[in-house]
């Protein structure tokens, strides 16, 4: 069966995201007219201004095909949490629905403020599908790489932001990353352990019994030798002792990724073409 004859969940996050929904919806509209058919979860959070209006109006559209999750719970003060528990909540619905009878190949992640909300370019999307046996999930390059908080590359394994200088660790991701990935060949990925990017394409069955953590995984990372490996590397020092280092905030597709690799041996890739060519993100 080819992916064009496949299911797709399309999945993503919304607070105080409304000048940029409707942009982000076309992309998703053309999406969900590649494939055989679609569920679209959307998880949202209290909000300063009319997301949730706009969600609603995007759900008249879909009818029973999306799904708006609406965060009733006490928000934490730590962002990096509330977000992973509002993935968490897409996974969930996705499960549900799964268990009903939508089974779906796919499931995309895709970020609804103005990192995608760019037009897309659709080759280097049916491209990467086309070789959709290279990868269990892959992200893409940006004119400015700037996810570098999810971003677990080689010897660059452990959180940016868990150093005295991160934007010194920061500038030496991009640069690395910039660099690799400009050696990849078109309908070649580079390897990783976790990236995202603002946009991500998940095989279903090797993430679906996973779920994301705002804590750091040290129990998928050795941890003492990423550190010492990087410290060589950049010549900074680590921000804090490392066991209380290993208690901070991370980006919960750290946790994500690594959990579907052990669990599932999920390939996570990162394809070195631009998928959002006229977006240049200031994150």
């Amino acid at each position: 069966m080819s992916w064009e004859e496949s299911n797709i969940f399309i999945c993503g996050t919304v607070r105080n995201c409304e000048k940029h929904l409707d942009a982000a919806f076309v992309n998703i509209k053309i999406l969900t007219e590649l494939f055989a058919d679609y569920r679209i979860i959307m998880a949202f959070d209290v909000s300063d201004d009319s997301s949730l209006i706009n969600l609603i109006k995007h759900k008249r559209e879909h009818g029973n095909k999306m799904d708006i999750h609406i965060n009733r719970n006490a928000r934490s003060s730590r962002r990096t949490e509330n977000i992973s528990n509002a993935r968490n909540e897409c996974l969930k619905i996705m499960r549900e629905q799964t268990n009903t009878g939508f089974a779906a190949e796919y499931f995309i992640t895709i970020d609804m403020d103005d990192v995608c909300s760019g037009p897309m370019n659709l080759a280097v999307f049916r491209r990467t599908m086309d070789l959709s046996e290279k990868w269990d999930s892959v992200s893409f390059n940006r004119k400015g790489y700037y996810d570098t908080w999810a971003l677990s590359i080689d010897a660059y394994i452990y959180s940016c932001w868990g150093w005295w200088s991160p934007y010194e660790v920061v500038d030496h991701m991009r640069n690395y990353i910039k660099d690799k990935l400009s050696k990849i060949p078109v309908g070649e990925f580079a390897e990783c352990r976790s990236a995202f990017n603002g946009f991500a394409i998940y095989r279903t069955a090797k993430f679906i019994d996973c779920h994301y953590d705002w804590r750091m995984p040290k129990q998928y990372m050795k941890l003492e030798e990423l550190l010492e490996q990087q410290r060589i590397l950049w010549g900074v020092g680590s921000r804090s002792p490392l066991e209380i280092q290993t208690d901070e905030p991370d980006c919960e597709h750290r946790s994500f990724h690594m959990m579907a690799t052990a669990k599932n041996g999920a390939r996570i890739r990162i394809s070195s073409e631009i998928l959002f060519p006229s977006i240049v993100t200031s994150h």
